[in-house]
């Protein structure tokens, strides 16, 4: 089970596997459609869950995968919210990939926050580290718990994820939605990032 469907979709389990369950926030973007019909193609079911359900609600991409680990046999999710795996795998390998690509010659790194697995297993390994969090998520400022909608997908939570390390980023910057997303059209188009 992955509660998370563009983290799978990099991942691409086996078509071999004979069950295999995906829960999916909705969302308008045409993107997440595709990698659902990649999925649906590879035998995966996936079940839609609504973008507006907190983590805390049953209803929510995390609570349908955990009903569903009780529901199905041998059912496993690996967690990657409480996962300390999830920031290691950043620490060993990802970060180790930053400072080779980059002759070590790395000043600060700019990341989104999540899970926080990313930001801080790179986090350990390097050091200044700028946290992103859309307006309208908690995890900047936990203490200001006002949870509004956002359309960028894959950052920000209602709730603070397990092996999200706060002491690791020195500053955290707020994102809305319409600078997210010019910004990423303008990387895509100059720079050839998907992001």
């Amino acid at each position: 089970l992955e509660d998370i469907v563009e983290d799978i979709f990099l991942d691409l389990l086996p078509a071999s596997c004979t069950t295999k369950y995906f829960t999916s926030k909705r969302s308008s973007f045409d993107i997440f459609t595709r990698i659902e019909n990649i999925l649906l193609a590879l035998g995966a079911e996936v079940v839609r869950t609504p973008t507006e359900a907190s983590f805390s609600d049953l209803k929510s991409h995390i609570g349908v995968a955990f009903r569903l680990q009780k529901e199905l046999p041998n059912a496993i999710i690996l967690d990657q919210y409480t996962n300390i795996a999830n920031p290691l795998e950043h620490y060993d390998k990802t970060a180790e990939e930053l400072l080779y690509a980059l002759d070590d010659n790395l000043d600060v790194l700019v990341a989104g926050a999540g899970t926080g697995g990313t930001i801080s297993g790179i986090g350990h390994k390097l050091k200044e580290i700028v946290g992103v969090d859309p307006i309208g998520s908690i995890l900047s400022d936990p203490e200001h718990n006002e949870v509004s909608a956002y359309e960028v997908e894959g950052i920000g939570y209602d709730f603070i994820p397990t092996v999200l390390d706060r002491d690791i980023i020195d500053l955290w910057m707020r994102s809305n939605d319409k600078d997210s997303f010019e910004t990423s059209r303008l990387l895509a188009k100059h720079e050839g990032l998907l992001c």
